[in-house]
């Protein structure tokens, strides 16, 4: 009798490498493990897991040999499973998400077929199966969600704009992670307060010179009920951060962690404290949720040590409550859009503060409600408010989601709003105006090319007009102006305006009402609210709960020069990553005029021989046409030898390749 045990020994191996490897999709996915998924991926992974085994059972008892009619037997009988499973799961009502059923389809129509055939008798289809389980077992391993080190960390970064280079000093976890997103910024004296998105406040101070922020967290917080929402719909008031947070409420699915603070402003005078925070609040015995600002005073000479002491009250409450059940409420997958508070506050005079206010999705597609064209609805609008007496009036209808609000000192007011897929926009505020959602918007409805409800496609006609839009959208969050010259003077005038989406702050230059230009910076964190320090640093709340301090770059060491100097043509990343001028990692024993995949090198480098040295690279800095006639770098040099020397250093420390 032949001994079959080989023959099994080896499809087995070949098995053990092919489940592996649909092991790691949850990795890749999500960077989590696949018992750490939520509910319904860890029942469409059991699914994959089934499929996969009973596929490869059947080939281990009917085939007892390895040739081609074997593999097309097998390959037969594993779609026949994966049929079977695929009905199984139709009748159940349930579903696998594609990132699971095309690998699991390959592996059944490639990999468990060729076990059986006759290129199963060579170990190279093994071996490299081998190797690309273990590859992608370490590239999915090391995309695996940790836990963040919870010691404060400044994370220094340099960003090139057009006329400054920025360095960008970042003060992670000297906040506390919030329970959700959202919250904002407002000076208090030389102070920042800072409000999170789930109501803590916080006192915060740059002193110049310090290498990082002092941090109070007051003995009090926005009163806003997050948790007694959560837990009407059986959700969290906790953001998810993992996959393995999301929670299924049933369908639709409420995403109770939107329920947050979007806005506080500071007033001080010689007698009081006086905080203003916008904010969600759950009426459970009326089924609706409203927007309110809240109010909390305190005598000047007690804040904020007795701030525990004082009460907060309702000082300003939207109308109509909107519904969360019954036939008004929202339709479709998520009946609570909560980021669409807009929320946001300014004061145009001692006696006059300004709230925007977003529709929270009811636009007449989702609801027969369409707040933003309701003049007898708060949402959708801004509102005027008197600080003295509480009474609001609407100031100007038509938004969608307004996140960003500034008055400049003459008094314009300057607006940002969420579009929908596509349209977001910059406005001026006139009061009386209609800025035209839902009836007209630049953008689309979500995957759709029309805006279904639109009087006119792509067009504002009849309506006021944005100075500004972006298509596609960029997530458009907070904007201020910049007013100040003692650090930024050509940016003096300029809008500052932050992006969610596209993790960037944005530069406007503006000329009266009209805006000209537009400048991204590449900020790679989500900005949630932008701050001007008095001494003209620019201070940007992010949504990881970074404190990021944004300052023209100085400094002598070597990090920073290059970033002055050098970083607008070179980087130093891996060799291959060029700009205008070729990457400098590993430049020092390099060829001249040899790094990998850059072509534009002058003839004059081209022609050089020999490798960069410390000497040869010091000459060249101080003088680039002297020590390369012809060369393209049209740099006059660095005459100051203790700069060059701490530049060559810092490239030194790539010395190396990586």
């Amino acid at each position: 009798m032949t001994d079959i045990r080989p023959l099994l020994s080896n499809r087995i191996v070949w098995y053990v490498a092919a489940g592996l490897l649909l092991a790691q999709l949850p990795l890749l996915k999500y960077g989590q493990f696949w018992w750490r998924l939520p509910r319904n991926e860890k029942l469409a992974m059991l699914f994959v897991a089934g499929v996969f085994a009973a596929a490869c059972i059947a080939a281990l008892f009917f085939e007892r040999e390895r040739t081609w009619s074997a593999a097309g037997r097998t390959l037969v009988r594993s779609m026949a499973i994966l049929g079977v499973f695929l009905l199984a799961l139709a009748a159940l009502d349930r579903n696998a998400p594609a990132y699971l059923l095309l690998p699991l389809f390959a592996t059944l129509a490639l990999v468990i077929p060729l076990s059986v055939s006759p290129l199963a008798r060579s170990i190279v289809p093994v071996i490299l199966l081998g190797a690309a389980t273990v590859g992608v077992a370490g590239y999915a391993m090391s995309h695996v969600q940790r836990e963040r080190p919870s010691e404060p960390t400044v994370r220094r970064s340099y960003l090139q704009t057009a006329f400054y280079t920025l360095e960008a000093m970042s003060f992670e976890r000297y906040v506390p992670r919030p329970a959700t997103r959202g919250g904002a910024l407002d000076l208090l004296g030389e102070k920042v307060l800072l409000s999170t998105g789930d109501g803590a406040l916080y006192l915060l101070d740059f002193p110049q010179g310090a290498t990082a922020p002092i941090v109070e967290r007051l003995r009090t917080r926005v009163p806003n009920n997050r948790e007694e929402f959560a837990a009407a719909f059986g959700g969290s008031a906790n953001a998810p951060t993992t996959a393995a947070e999301w929670t299924d409420a049933g369908p639709p699915r409420v995403q109770t962690w939107r329920f947050r603070v979007a806005d506080v402003i500071a007033i001080r005078d010689a007698n009081r404290v006086r905080l203003l925070a916008s904010h969600h609040w759950w009426k459970g015995e009326e089924d609706c949720l409203v927007v309110r600002i809240s109010e909390l005073t305190v005598p000047a000479h007690e804040f904020p040590a007795n701030v525990e002491h004082a009460e907060w009250r309702t000082f300003y409450e939207t109308t109509p409550c909107i519904p969360m059940r019954g036939p008004m409420r929202l339709r479709g997958k998520n009946p609570f859009h909560g980021e669409e508070i807009g929320g946001r506050l300014a004061l145009l005079d001692e006696r006059t503060l300004l709230l925007t206010l977003g529709d929270h999705g009811f636009s007449g597609i989702e609801s027969p409600l369409v707040f933003a064209q309701d003049p007898d609805a708060a949402y959708g609008k801004t509102m005027l408010i008197d600080l003295a007496t509480g009474r609001s009036r609407v100031f100007t209808m038509g938004h969608r989601n307004p996140q960003g609000l500034y008055v400049t000192r003459e008094g314009l007011i300057w607006q940002t709003e969420h579009g929908a897929q596509g349209g977001d926009e910059v406005n001026v505020l006139v009061e009386g105006g209609n800025y035209g959602w839902p009836r007209v918007t630049y953008g689309t409805n979500y995957g759709s090319t029309v805006w279904p409800i639109g009087e006119a496609q792509g067009v504002h006609d009849g309506y006021r007009a944005p100075q500004y839009a972006w298509l596609p959208s960029i997530g458009i969050s907070p904007i201020i102006r910049i007013e100040g010259d003692a650090l930024f003077p050509i940016w003096q005038g300029s809008l500052l305006a932050g992006s969610l989406a596209t993790r960037s702050l944005y530069r406007l230059v503006t000329e009266g009402e009209r805006i000209v230009l537009s400048e991204p910076i590449a900020l790679g964190k989500r900005v949630r609210d932008i701050l001007e320090m008095p001494d003209g640093r620019i201070l940007v709340w992010t949504d990881d709960a970074a404190l990021v301090m944004l300052a023209p770059a100085k400094g002598d060491d070597g990090a920073t020069l290059f970033a002055v100097q050098c970083s607008g043509c070179h980087t130093i990343e891996d060799g291959m990553s060029h700009r205008i001028g070729p990457d400098l990692h590993a430049v020092l024993g390099r060829s001249m005029g040899s790094a990998s995949g850059f072509d534009d090198y002058s003839p004059a480098m081209r022609a050089q021989r020999g490798a960069w040295t410390r000497e040869r690279l010091d000459r060249f800095l101080q003088d680039p046409q002297g020590v390369v006639p012809g060369t393209s770098m049209a740099f006059a040099g660095i005459v100051d030898a203790r700069q060059r020397a701490a530049i060559i250093d810092y490239l030194s420390k790539s010395a190396s390749p990586r």
